[in-house]
């Protein structure tokens, strides 16, 4: 997971959720409601930046997108159930809501994702990409257990 937070980074594809005057625009007139000596540290904490599931999305936007679909079935879900999981570790130490066999899914998606980018980067043709995820071993076990773990439950199979 820090691996795709940092190389959406890396690759300077950052939108920013807000306009920047519109969101100064905004982060002024919430600070006005904060006490003064709170003021720093709340102004500290409101930032126009993608939050991760926004960085997930514009990740797997990227790279060919047949192989995306084989590789993952629901992306709204890898990308749910990845934040949930980062956002649990960083937060508590532990991720409670997650099996293990999840986890790994999650981390070997993400994974995947990455390495689909950097082919992606290296200008790897969108037909190789997608016989990359059929064909290669480690990938069709990735995408078999995002079938199993990483579909929402309301998915109609």
């Amino acid at each position: 997971m820090g691996a795709a937070e940092v190389l959406h980074r890396g690759l300077r594809i950052d939108e920013k959720p807000f306009p920047r005057g519109e969101f100064k625009a905004m982060r002024d007139a919430m600070l006005e409601q904060v006490p003064e000596r709170y003021r720093e540290r709340f102004k500290g904490a409101i930032r126009n930046d993608p939050t991760l599931r926004d960085r997930l999305y514009a990740l797997a936007a990227r790279p060919d997108q047949d192989a995306i679909a084989l590789l993952m079935p629901d992306m709204d879900r890898w990308a749910e159930r990845t934040t949930r999981a980062r956002n649990d570790l960083t937060h508590e130490g532990k991720t409670p809501s997650h099996h293990i066999e999840e986890l790994i899914a999650v981390v070997e998606v993400t994974t995947a994702v990455v390495i689909l980018n950097l082919l992606h980067e290296l200008g790897l043709p969108a037909e190789r990409q997608s016989e990359i995820v059929r064909e290669h071993p480690q990938l069709r076990a990735t995408a078999s257990a995002a079938r199993e773990w990483l579909v929402s439950p309301d998915a109609v199979s």
